[in-house]
């Protein structure tokens, strides 16, 4: 070899040498010991109280194999993140949030939230021809991956990089759902690894990584014992918080043995990862007992349980301590594997050929300091700020998930922004059923609604609400934004509407009205967050047929009606049925003109105001109502209508009448059990006073006077809709009582 080029290969070898003794981590004495943290969602949490143990110990980890929940807190740890930090931010997650895809109720547009007033199930899907098509997942999970790049941004968020150059080497195991085979992941992007790895089927969507689609690795390699040795390991360290199989008692149903069907496959692979340990591995079981999978909202007292397993094979793992020098070498030696992470200098929108106009997402990220580097240059980037505004983004009901990924170039970092739009779109239908009984009759409708949405640039939309049972009604909108980001619109409506007006006297049904009409509307608007407000004209037609048997109290209708209507919603509340924090207020303004061609003149206007504060699981909802009517009395085919749960409880469903009513109520609820998210929020007990002024017989003028009530409750807020069984009480005239019986709103 020329001499030249021998110094040329000798200071290549000298550099290429240079670089690896600082990548690589200090290599204490002993045997290299991997750190294998198996699946078990919730129970996985206490992997961190095994971690604090052996950092007490003082045993350096050379690589880290994770599962599911394990690959989340090994991944973490493995991206140089402080046990402590770790321990601090899981602890202050709502875990309920996470799992749920919505941000909170009060920052989606009104248009997105309006299906709360409605019967209609929360469970949203697809239509494609004859087809209905299922979401992929009971949550998308991006909540998740916001959660994770909050948490490893130290490591860099690189779109691709090697595992093996993390502080700690690392891999995460997820399964190709496609062709069912383990995948390993030693490269790509960590949060995608990971959250790859803990997609658990059917509850949160797989992952969609170079084409192939992820679930859940604990289905094939739930104690990934053979990667973590691949990786580095001389012996392991093997951490098992799966939870075994579900006992015979446990095995009455179609949801108790399809669990049991994953549980099997676990099981079984858990089982080999096991019995392929050597006389120096060391097992750690902790003490889980019955702790579910799913009860995140407790499974930070797990960290304990993880102490005390890890506690108890001490003697075993005191054999790969090393001296506190040593130790401290090799810790320092992990910090120094920290890359260094160029700022962000730019956030953009990734041009799609989607149906969702781009410039959506822009104007929703415009002019937000700490997201917006051109608005505002002088503002530092924050991911914080950015997840959140994606997830108030998420809520307009758009998309299946929000996502972003980093591009790094010539020491410049650029945030690229991506709303995934829903794979089962552009066509939605949802379904609903509402319920009521009280002691004199039972209410049932059922309700179907469909949406066409992004029928042109601006999100145009096509929407129709059918509902059939004690009250016939068909709606047809097509809803036009004028422009992308003011919110206002112009909306055509047609409405047909078949609905009976029961009457009473002295408490007893006497007859009702047969009531139809067909109004054909034009509405213009203004909608965001807060409400909207809506304005239009209508016309159409009337018709109200009496049935009163052989006597008469009321003539039958055959009208033209002309006139306007007017609405007014401000809506800040958490939820409209079981309103825990914030304000709900309603104006409608209904009315005929005889100057525009109507063959009736009256205004029926209706004002709501609703307010809920809670401390902990207890809650107070103070709400008033007032019904005017503005010009003219209210004729019989169209009264106010008062009585039932919440609304003069004790009293018939729509007993009490009037040309003027009014209502008032203080409602108390005590949270006493929490709902998995994809089922619903809460189970509540509670009870209420109210007073109502209205008449109580067929004359709308008569009687009135305010008219006491209470009522005690247990509810449950679910994806079906509002649950209800309550017993009311009247403190007036003959004292009635009454037993309802609700689901939703009918």
């Amino acid at each position: 070899m020329k001499p030249g080029r021998q110094i040329f290969s000798t200071l290549i070898q000298c550099v290429m040498l240079g670089m690896l003794l600082h990548t690589a981590a200090a290599t204490p004495p002993g045997p290299r010991v991997g750190l294998v943290l198996g699946g078990g969602g919730a129970r996985g949490i206490a992997h961190i109280g095994v971690l604090r143990v052996l950092e007490e110990m003082r045993i350096p980890i050379a690589c880290i194999a994770g599962t599911s929940m394990g690959s989340l807190v090994g991944g973490v740890y493995a991206a140089g993140v402080p046990l402590d930090e770790i321990t601090d931010r899981l602890s202050g997650i709502d875990w309920d949030d996470l799992f749920t895809d919505d941000p909170p109720r009060t920052e989606k547009p009104f248009r997105a939230k309006s299906d709360d007033f409605k019967n209609l199930f929360h469970l949203e899907l697809g239509q494609r021809g004859t087809k209905v098509l299922m979401p992929p997942g009971s949550t998308a999970g991006y909540k998740f991956e916001f959660l994770l790049r909050e948490m490893v941004a130290r490591s860099g968020n690189f779109a691709r990089q090697d595992f093996d150059h993390l502080p700690i080497p690392y891999r995460a195991m997820a399964t190709d759902i496609e062709n069912g085979t383990s995948k390993e992941f030693r490269d790509g992007d960590l949060v995608k690894a990971m959250r790859a790895s803990m997609s658990v089927p059917g509850a949160i969507a797989p992952v969609e990584i170079d084409g192939a689609l992820y679930v859940d690795g604990g289905l094939l390699q739930n104690l990934p014992v053979a990667a973590a040795r691949g990786a580095c390991a001389d012996v392991v360290i093997v951490v098992d918080v799966g939870s075994g199989l579900l006992p015979r008692d446990q095995l009455n149903s179609a949801l108790g043995i399809s669990l049991q069907m994953i549980n099997v496959l676990m099981a079984q692979n858990v089982r080999e990862s096991i019995e392929s340990l050597g006389p120096d591995d060391v097992l750690i079981s902790p003490e889980l007992g019955d702790f579910s999978a799913a009860n995140f909202a407790e499974s930070m007292t797990l960290v304990e349980t993880g102490e005390a397993a890890a506690r108890s094979k001490a003697d075993q793992l005191r054999r790969f301590s090393v001296s506190a020098e040593d130790y401290q070498a090799w810790r320092a030696s992990v910090a120094a594997r920290l890359p260094t992470v160029p700022p962000v200098t730019s956030v953009r929108v990734a041009t799609t050929s989607g149906r969702v106009n781009p410039q959506v997402l822009e104007g929703e990220l415009a002019r937000q300091p700490g997201i917006d580097l051109r608005a505002h240059p002088e503002s530092d980037f924050s991911l914080e700020n950015l997840n959140t505004r994606l997830e108030q983004v998420y809520g307009r009901g758009d998309f299946e998930r929000m996502d972003y990924h980093v591009i790094d170039r010539q020491g410049t970092r650029t945030v690229e922004v991506q709303g995934v739009e829903k794979s089962w779109g552009p066509n939605y239908v949802k379904f609903g059923l509402g319920l009521a009984s009280d002691s004199d009759q039972t209410r049932f409708d059922a309700s179907a609604s469909h949406r066409r949405t992004w029928i042109n640039a601006l999100g145009a939309e096509w929407r129709n609400d059918l509902q059939i049972g004690y009250r016939d009604e068909l709606t047809s909108e097509f809803y036009q934004p004028l422009t992308l980001g003011s919110g206002v619109f112009v909306a055509p409506r047609l409405d047909l509407q078949r609905e009976p007006i029961v009457y009473y006297l002295s408490g007893r049904r006497i007859g009702d009205y047969r009531v139809e009409h067909a109004r054909a509307h034009l509405d213009f608007g203004v909608q965001n967050k807060y409400g909207e407000v809506r304005l239009g004209a209508f016309a159409g037609k009337l018709n109200a047929e009496e049935d009163f048997g052989i006597l008469t109290f009321v003539p039958d209708y055959d009208l033209t009606q002309v006139g306007y209507n007017v609405q007014v919603t401000f809506d800040q509340i958490d939820s409209p049925s079981f309103g825990r924090n914030g304000v709900l207020a309603q104006l409608s303004s209904f009315g005929t003109v005889g100057d525009w061609g109507s063959e009736d003149e009256y205004n029926k206007t209706e004002l709501l105001l609703l307010g809920a504060k809670s401390v902990g699981n207890h809650a107070v909802q103070l709400a008033g109502y007032v019904g005017e009517s503005l010009s003219g009395d209210l004729p019989n085919y169209d009264p106010f209508l008062l009585g039932g749960f919440l609304r003069g409880s004790g009293y018939r469903m729509d007993e009490l009448v009037g040309n003027s009513v009014a209502m008032a109520r203080a409602v108390y609820s005590y949270k006493i059990a929490s709902l998995p998210p994809p089922l619903g929020r809460g189970v509540y007990l509670g009870g209420s006073i109210e007073a109502t002024r209205a008449s109580l017989g067929i004359n709308l003028d008569s009687d009135k006077k305010i008219r006491p009530s209470a009522s005690i409750f247990v509810g449950a807020d679910t994806f079906l809709g509002p649950a209800y069984l309550a017993f009311g009480h009247a403190f007036s005239d003959d004292n009635p009582n009454a037993i309802y019986l609700l689901l939703g709103t009918p």
